[in-house]
């Protein structure tokens, strides 16, 4: 008894200390990154756990891959109890679990669940060489192979060290609550008791070997998601996907030279960002949901984090060992060096990759920060965008229209201008920036404001008071343009004492409800739809008339996605006498992007199809002849991909269907 307690003792010592040693350098290079809060809203980071981790919730929204994932993963934890039976076996052959013993229950958990494993193992094999889908482009597939045969190898040795010991009579519950193990004990009947007591060590020992193996093995290889995206889900961002974490700028401080814009190199990242890099799994639902991948473009937000993580495992030791402020040490810039310029600027900032990602890495804020390095560190961008910069610094929105002109859309329609000192109404409508310059988008401003007048909605609108909000500056990556819009709006909107606010632009709304308050700026914030909804709801918008169209709605990105709302535009859109509405395949929180956002509504788009294009295809394919939108953005994206393709598909918001049916008349401009 002595001998194998003290073999056992040895490998258990063996590998947990180069399982520390791994632990420790893994967590040093997390301490590189720039200190960033996650410790708020435990309640919520605790209900994640369960639901994203034990439940399993996003990996089960795709059946297949779903169960073999969660097989696997709720068979380990039931088996954890067998890895402590096997180690106190290796020195008591009779040892039981304390307090539970060898009971029926625990025997029967520990067979099926053995069993799920298996499959989970075989239907995992099944998709990888059966059905080979793409989103596997890229990723380790030799070694996910290794790993899942070492599973398999773990859970056979398993079965058979049981049944091993049924043979030989030492069975430790009942057949009826281990039906496997006793089915494949029979197998052992025609040995001898001699034979099957050289066998049980043997299975013993393999299986306690593979699973030391395993447990050395996972942290120093592309599996190390298996111990750390439960953390990275613990510490995932608890606000709306689509907010952004600040970058503090205060270029009056002192030591204002030292100041880091964005992430240069590998130091540069937040220690979440780090973290991140640890929990992807490789599994490819991010890239096979990316518009711009999927469209011929170079960005891939897996391959953007496999090749952060693999830099970081490259250089992050040399830093350690120099000294994380050594001179001596040449950091690698991350662009080009590491990730590719155009991989940037490729991204709409959809949020299509965080809403498929099963371990909530936040893609947006790796480019983001990238970004802002380019943009501010070193004045990189794309040379078109010039123009989007140099207007929303001299004139305050993105057209470089004078904001005398902010109000010329409502000529004609008394609506009222909020003036400093006044009362303020119920609403402020926020008009933004394309309600306000673009020739369409004004179509939706004059519909909304009808819509608010004749529900009898105390309103008012800021007109050359408003700003932009700052969305494209900061979604390009110019934080301090973004930062100065955002102070001066908060200002005006302070003085005017508004509380409320009405906005039609999804990027303004998001921007105005989750990322003002880190500028002072609370207000309660409702999308249109949603103040629309309400309207109807309580009767106070009656739609009479008919609007006979078969209408495909199109989820804006910044609503969907990044901020939960698809229910009130589609019950807008079920009011309307005769008009009929049809789903597209990607539609609700799989929605695809028109191409617009993270301030590519101001770029060229030169690599592969046009998002836009890519979408109304879809919208077409589905027979509808009008297609809803919900923000001036895709309103102006997706009728350009209408007029692409040469299609009659007529593309309007949802506030100008309404008005349509309250009016009897056509809305939607035509040039």
């Amino acid at each position: 008894m002595l001998l194998p307690a003290a073999i056992l003792l040895a490998l258990v010592a063996a590998a947990v200390g180069l399982f520390a040693r791994r632990a420790r350098l893994l967590y040093r290079l997390v301490r590189l990154g720039r200190p960033v809060d996650r410790t708020t809203d435990v309640p919520v980071r605790l209900e994640r756990e369960m639901t994203v981790v034990l439940g399993q919730r996003k990996l089960l929204q795709r059946l297949l891959p779903g169960l073999m994932h969660a097989f696997i993963f709720w068979g380990f934890l039931v088996l954890l109890t067998t890895i402590v039976e096997a180690m106190g076996q290796a020195v008591d052959p009779d040892f039981a679990l304390p307090l539970i013993g060898h009971s029926g229950w625990l025997g029967l958990l520990q067979d099926l669940f053995a069993v799920l494993v298996v499959v989970g193992v075989c239907l995992a094999f099944a998709i990888r060489k059966v059905q080979r889908p793409e989103r596997f482009v890229g990723s380790h597939m030799q070694e996910a192979d290794l790993i899942l045969v070492w599973i398999l190898g773990i859970m056979l040795t398993l079965f058979a060290l049981n049944a091993v010991r049924i043979a030989r009579g030492m069975a430790e519950a009942p057949a009826a609550w281990t039906p496997i193990s006793h089915g494949l004990a029979r197998a052992f009947d025609p040995m001898s008791p001699a034979v099957l007591r050289l066998y049980e060590p043997f299975f013993l020992w393999m299986h306690l070997l593979l699973i030391l193996g395993f447990l050395v093995y996972i942290p120093y290889s592309k599996h190390l998601h298996i111990l750390t995206s439960s953390i990275n889900v613990f510490f995932s961002n608890t606000k709306p996907r689509g907010y952004l974490t600040p970058l503090r700028i205060d270029v009056d401080a002192p030591d204002s030279d030292e100041i880091r814009l964005g992430a240069a190199t590998v130091e540069d990242l937040t220690w979440k960002e780090a973290l991140d890099l640890y929990a992807c799994t490789e599994c490819g639902r991010c890239q096979s949901a990316c518009p711009a991948w999927n469209t011929g473009k170079p960005l891939s937000p897996k391959l953007l984090i496999m090749n952060l993580r693999d830099h970081l495992f490259e250089e992050g030791p040399k830093i350690l060992d120099a000294g994380r402020t050594s001179s001596e040490i040449q950091r690698t810039p991350l662009v080009p060096e590491v990730i590719d310029e155009e991989v940037l600027w490729a991204c709409t900032t959809c949020g299509a990759c965080m809403q498929e990602c099963p371990v909530d890495i936040e893609h947006i804020d790796h480019i983001i920060d990238l970004r802002r390095n380019l943009v501010m560190g070193e004045s990189r961008f794309p040379p078109e965008s010039a123009a989007l910069l140099r207007n929303l610094e001299t004139a305050g929105n993105p057209w470089g229209q004078p904001q005398s002109q902010r109000a010329a859309w409502a000529e004609g329609m008394d609506v009222p201008l909020l003036a400093q000192g006044e009362q303020a109404p119920e609403f402020l409508y926020w008009v933004g920036c394309a309600g306000s310059f673009d020739d369409r988008a004004r179509g939706v401003s004059r519909a909304v404001a009808g819509l608010l007048r004749d529900a009898g909605v105390s309103f008012a609108i800021l007109g050359p008071q408003e700003l932009c909000t700052g969305d494209p500056a900061r979604r390009i990556g110019n934080e301090y343009l973004f930062q100065t819009l955002a102070e001066q709006n908060v200002a005006t909107l302070d003085g005017s004492g508004v509380t409320k606010i009405v906005a039609n632009c999804p990027h303004c709304f998001n921007t105005l409800r989750n990322e003002y308050p880190d500028y002072g700026g609370r207000y309660e914030v409702l999308h249109h739809t949603q103040l629309l909804a309400q309207l109807v709801d309580e009767g106070r918008i009656r739609p009479t008339q008919r609007v006979r169209a078969l209408l495909a709605y199109h989820d804006p990105c910044y609503l969907g996605r990044h901020n939960d709302i698809y229910g009130e535009p589609r019950q807008v859109l079920e009011t309307v006498p005769g008009l009929s509405t049809v789903e597209m395949p990607r539609h609700g929180s799989r929605g695809l992007c028109c191409g617009a956002g993270g301030a590519r509504m101001w770029m060229e788009e030169r690599i592969g199809k046009r998002i836009n294009r890519e979408r109304m295809d879809e919208a077409a394919s589905t027979g509808a002849d009008m297609v809803g939108v919900a923000c001036p953005y895709c309103l102006v994206m997706l009728d350009d991909g209408a007029r692409a393709r040469g299609d009659e598909i007529e593309v309007a918001d949802v506030a100008q269907v309404l008005a349509m049916a309250t009016s009897g008349e056509r809305l939607v401009p035509s040039e």
